[in-house]
């Protein structure tokens, strides 16, 4: 008898041993599942945050110089370098937002174009005389355009 009970001790220790080694891996499966998601939606909001900035800091290099233009394709922010006739052109291609700097008369480039971002939304609506809203699918931001006339400051 003593034998049979020893036997039973022995199979309840490896079940339980079992179950809690069960228990442990579906714990670390569910923790990086969780973390994958906020990984995931980090990345996503970051993604939308950096093209915003980016539009942001680019309109800061010389608001004077700053005007819209329309493509056939849709809208275009220029942004002159100096008097120089060169500066940086940013717009919509191919569901992405392409940075090109060249003759502000030239030719656009935008298989040479630098990507900023992806998206199939690129708007720019004048609000004041001194004031864009540029809206692309990651959001809306305004940007002071000062003129170079000295008012709008």
């Amino acid at each position: 008898m003593k034998n049979r009970r020893t036997a039973w001790s022995g199979l309840n220790t490896i079940g339980i041993t079992v179950f809690f080694l069960g228990c442990f891996m579906a714990l670390i499966l569910f923790g990086t599942n969780i973390y994958r998601a906020v990984n995931a939606s980090h990345t996503a909001n970051n993604d939308r945050r950096s093209v915003l900035s980016y539009l942001l800091t680019v309109s800061r290099s010389d608001e004077t110089g700053m005007r819209v233009q329309t493509l056939p394709e849709g809208q275009m922010l220029v942004i002159a370098d100096g008097d120089t006739g060169f500066g940086t052109r940013i717009y919509l291609h191919d569901g992405s937002l392409v940075e090109d700097y060249g003759r502000l008369d030239g030719q656009l480039y935008p298989d040479a174009a630098a990507v900023i971002g992806e998206t199939d939304v690129f708007e720019i609506v004048p609000m004041k005389e001194d004031l864009l809203r540029i809206t692309t699918a990651s959001g809306t931001v305004y940007i002071h355009v000062r003129n170079p006339e000295g008012g709008g400051e």
